[in-house]
Parts: structure tokens; sequence; C-alpha cells
């Protein structure tokens, strides 16, 4: 089966907010961060199920190595629906509150 993408509104937020923190560090590393995002996200709509359920039923992650990163999505019915772009040393608890108020169909 053939997966769709569709972003949350509020992911194009979290990737430059990551973004510009990298471009203060060293501008390859802003660039690197937008080619792992998208190499993540193709990687994710070859295989949907891979990644391990968390946070929040049917809300699966993906890390984006090397960056502490992770992208939080749903898979259903041909579309992975991404959530967010969250860095991973966030607690468990501020985690959930952020995937919470994203609803996997806005």
């Amino acid at each position: 089966m053939s997966f769709r993408v569709v972003f949350h509104r509020r992911v194009e937020s979290d990737i430059l907010a990551a973004r510009a923190y990298y471009s203060g560090r060293a501008p390859r590393l802003e660039y690197r961060f937008k080619q792992i995002f998208y190499g993540s996200v193709d990687e994710i709509l070859r295989f949907p199920k891979k990644h391990a359920v968390k946070i929040a039923p049917e809300i699966r992650t993906r890390l984006m190595r090397p960056f502490p990163y992770l992208i939080f999505y749903a898979a259903k019915d041909g579309v992975v629906f991404v959530l967010a772009v969250q860095y991973a040393g966030r607690k468990p608890d501020r985690l959930r509150a952020i995937i919470s108020q994203r609803d996997p169909t806005s």
C-alpha cells in the first residue's frame, strides 16, 4: 500500500525553530537537519508501522539520528499524519501535552 503524507499546521514552526537553533551553530547543520527530516519522512512513508507506538495510542515516533529530535506521526487509511517534530530531551509529560493538542486529522 502506498501512503501519502499530511503535515499538521504546526509542524512547519517546529522545523523552523529547530533549524534556527542549528543555523546558530553552523549553517551546514541547518541544511543537514532539513535533509534528515525529509529522509525520515520518506522512510516513514515506506514503512509506516515500523516505529514504536509511544506517548498516545496510534502515535508513533521516529528518531532523527544524528539529531536528538523525534517525529511524531499516526498512520491510518493510507495517510501518514505528521503531528510534531520535537526535541527528544523534553520531559515525557511535556511531549504528551504537545501531542494531545494536535489532532491527527487537522
